[in-house]
């Protein structure tokens, strides 16, 4: 890496203090990888355990998933849901959902090589990010079961949003993936939620929806548009 590359620091926050989560934070990495499988969120978890054997078990961790453009310049997205591979722009980032206690743990990460899969993803600089509310919030993967309906579904998420005490009037699920796991396929469902109230809006992203956040699933990013949730990933 370039002399100087191992860089951490935290984002001065503009917003009032109730407008941000007090306990939960994003770290995200520059990362250096010149290819990577599509299917490679255990893979990537395994690696994490390796030098944070904490993160599975810890309460709210996650880990968002690395996505791209689906076509376009940046990453190129294989058709189907099994193999293929990626591979990533410059701008693309490593983001991890920890508690703000973790942090510093987690900012020794910073000059590690990866071997994810076949792939060397070598991490870099950090930022940390703030969780501040948004009215309508979005995730990629929320874990379902292949042939569960969609109102199934939504049932379901009715329930836990009810359980978090949060107010949700709007949800509109999309499409299914699926994740290859040693115990089998995990397949998982995009989410958009809209017109949450500020302090509902950070309850969501400080706890995500449903199962296997280290895996990807049930982590929510601010949403405006689709291509704001790709930026999410690259800045």
């Amino acid at each position: 890496m370039a002399e100087g590359e191992n860089l951490y620091w935290q984002e001065v926050d503009e917003a009032e203090p109730q407008y941000r989560s007090k306990s939960i934070v994003d770290m995200a990495f520059r990362i250096h990888c010149s290819h990577l499988p599509v299917d490679h969120a255990y893979s990537l978890l395994t690696c994490l355990e390796s030098f944070l054997p904490w993160f599975s078990t810890a309460a709210n961790t996650g880990v968002h998933a690395i996505h791209g453009a689906e076509s376009g310049n940046g990453w190129q997205r294989p058709e189907g849901h099994g193999g293929g591979v990626i591979h990533p722009s410059r701008r693309v980032r490593l983001i991890l959902r920890i508690p703000r206690d973790r942090i510093s743990q987690c900012a020794g990460l910073s000059g590690q090589t990866l071997i994810v899969a076949d792939a060397e993803v070598s991490l870099g600089s950090i930022k940390v990010r703030e969780l501040g509310p948004a009215s309508t919030l979005f995730a990629r993967r929320i874990v379902t079961k292949e042939d569960e309906i969609e109102q199934r579904f939504l049932d379901r998420i009715d329930e836990e949003l009810t359980e978090l005490n949060v107010s949700v009037p709007k949800r509109l699920p999309g499409r299914l993936s699926k994740i290859n796991t040693p115990r089998g396929e995990l397949f998982a469902r995009s989410l958009m939620l809209a017109d949450i109230p500020a302090a509902d809006s950070i309850r969501i992203q400080e706890t995500g929806l449903g199962k296997a956040r280290t895996l990807g699933c049930g982590l929510f990013v601010p949403h405006k548009s689709i291509s704001a949730v790709n930026r999410f990933t690259e800045e």
